[in-house]
């Protein structure tokens, strides 16, 4: 379902049309964006989105703009989405000492960041957990 909605959204937007056609308010229509479109895009944003490619990030965000413009309302990037996400999972399982990454999140003597995962490849540093440890760090 994400490839489709990412090659041609606005194929993958006809349902989001339809709606659109039956004259919805806007709030109706953002509710259906919200559980329909972005509820597939965002599904486990926090495990992929750091290691898709530009071209990639570009055609998925095409999508979140086409349905901006059907709704008549401008929509969160996925880039926001997901740093909204990264953070709130990485209080979470900061906050969280039963969970098993929690000690990944050990923090510096100053307290104020997060010690840095030690990464030997590119695949490693972008993948889930030096990220999260990343954008936290710069969260405080």
């Amino acid at each position: 379902m994400l490839l489709i909605l990412s090659k041609r959204p606005s194929s993958g937007c006809t349902s989001f049309k339809k709606v659109n056609i039956v004259c919805l308010t806007t709030q109706v229509m953002l509710n259906f964006y919200r559980a329909v479109i972005e509820s597939v895009l965002i599904f486990s944003i926090t495990v992929w989105f750091g290691s898709i490619t530009q071209k990639e990030t570009l055609r998925l965000n095409r999508v979140v703009k086409t349905a901006s413009r059907i709704i008549g309302r401008d929509l969160p990037s996925l880039e926001i989405l997901y740093q909204q996400r990264l953070l709130g999972r990485a209080t979470v399982i900061s906050q969280d000492s039963s969970h098993p990454a929690h000690d990944i999140f050990e923090p510096l003597l100053s307290s104020r960041r997060f010690r840095s995962i030690k990464t030997r490849t590119n695949r490693f540093s972008t993948s889930h957990f030096p990220l999260t440890v990343q954008a936290l760090s710069k969260q405080k």
